[in-house]
């Protein structure tokens, strides 16, 4: 008997040494254990291409299933390397979503990259006895953190169809993984324009375009576009110290910046300089006002851990 919860994610990035779509995991060694939950899979994704045969019958008729790939979906959780200058050990989902990886003296930062240069990976997908490879993939992520919760990285990876062979879950080093923090006072701050406020909930995605595409060369996985959007639930403050009615009216861009973490080497942040609030509303919690806000990012998110 195959078991459900006996599944295990292996990653591997091209450093642009190699060709697109290749096999990194099987060309240069294990790949990285990524340590996840609520990891699925749609083993294929495409379309059936209708024949509709004229054979003087009723009935179905044959088809045929092209554009075959593979799309994978899960979350890791958000926190540290526990070394400030380490990237995260979950810095390939990000890679293949469009940012790099750059450490520095103090610490890593992970910015989005404009100048198509976007790395592909490769995934083995193991689930108890089959291995189901992901070729040429890229992806798009999101974070969530809600006060008293894990906070997330969520990831939709989608990639080329490299098979499914025959295989054994290998072991898994985790070392590197830290035990998350959950969100709250003590551990996590959100700000708007610099000023600090009372979050409840904070949800992003970067909404990135992936894109099939198959022509007479070749077949690639492409991140074509992105337009990162989310929402956030603060309390209320008096109206004289933030009023989001005339800042959404006036189209007026805010900075915003959520940290979490406060020990070097678990600290996590997101930051961008421009968001553009959309409609407010109201909402309860435990008997207090609150808003729910949702916004759309119009300069790029910057995520460092340090």
């Amino acid at each position: 008997m195959r078991r459900t919860k006996k599944k295990l994610l292996l990653a591997a990035i091209n450093s642009g040494a190699e060709a697109y779509g290749i096999d990194l995991i099987s060309a240069n060694g294990p790949g990285i254990a990524i340590q996840t939950n609520g990891l699925e899979i749609t083993p294929l994704e495409g379309e059936e291409l209708e024949r509709e045969l004229d054979d003087g019958k009723n009935g179905n008729k044959q088809m045929m299933m092209v554009g075959m790939h593979v799309k994978m979906t899960g979350n890791v959780e958000l926190t540290g390397s526990g070394a400030a200058t380490t990237p995260v050990p979950f810095a390939p989902i990000m890679q293949v979503a469009g940012f790099s990886a750059t450490p520095d003296v103090a610490k890593v930062a992970y910015s989005r990259l404009t100048d198509n240069s976007e790395p592909d990976g490769t995934f083995y997908f193991h689930q108890d006895g089959a291995i189901h490879k992901l070729l040429g993939a890229r992806g798009t992520i999101g974070t969530s953190l809600k006060v008293g919760e894990i906070p997330r990285m969520s990831f939709e990876i989608t990639g080329l169809y490299g098979g499914v062979v025959a295989g054994g879950i290998p072991a898994a080093d985790f070392s590197a993984w830290q035990t998350p923090e959950k969100v709250g006072h003590d551990k996590t701050t959100f700000k708007l324009d610099g000023v600090e406020y009372k979050m409840y909930e904070f949800e992003h995605n970067e909404n990135n375009e992936v894109a099939y595409d198959e022509n007479t060369v070749e077949e690639r996985i492409y991140l074509t576009d992105w337009k990162p959007d989310g929402q956030f639930v603060i309390e209320a403050p008096d109206v004289s110290e933030f009023d989001p009615f005339p800042i959404a009216r006036a189209n007026t861009l805010m900075s915003m910046d959520v940290i979490h973490g406060t020990a070097a080497g678990k600290i996590f942040e997101l930051s961008t300089a421009k968001i553009q609030l959309g409609k407010p509303t109201y909402t309860d919690r435990e008997g207090k006002v609150c808003y729910t806000l949702p916004f759309r990012v119009i300069q790029d998110v910057a995520m460092v851990s340090k």
